[in-house]
């Protein structure tokens, strides 16, 4: 089984959630991170009537779920087709191997 982590920009995430769910993929998990890539971070305003900021860290979200290792590829290029627009700095997946699952609820362990 395989971990799949994308990096993606917050923008993206009701395209790459949609695209997903399209491959039936039943766990996912996600969480709001910051981060500092090629590009920079887009200046916000501050409040009202104020100057712009730039930001120091680009404000993405990482999703990450776990596969079969026969749906990595189809898995990879939903995300990639629902947030790439061939830009630098868009993001980034990471893909690695799980060993073993643990259920919490009922303590069963599986071999990957």
């Amino acid at each position: 089984m395989k971990r799949i982590e994308a990096i993606i920009p917050m923008s993206k995430m009701t395209d790459a959630f949609s695209a997903l769910k399209e491959l039936k993929i039943g766990g996912l998990t996600y969480y709001d991170s910051r981060g500092r890539g090629e590009n920079p971070p887009a200046a916000v305003q501050s409040g009202r009537g104020t100057s712009l900021y730039t930001p120091e860290f680009n404000a993405n979200l990482t999703v990450f779920t776990v596969v079969e290792d026969s749906l990595v590829e189809q898995v990879v290029n939903k995300i990639l087709a629902s947030t790439s627009t061939g830009l630098a700095g868009e993001g980034k997946i990471f893909i690695s191997d799980v060993d073993e699952i643990i259920d919490i609820g009922t303590k069963t362990k599986e071999k990957a």
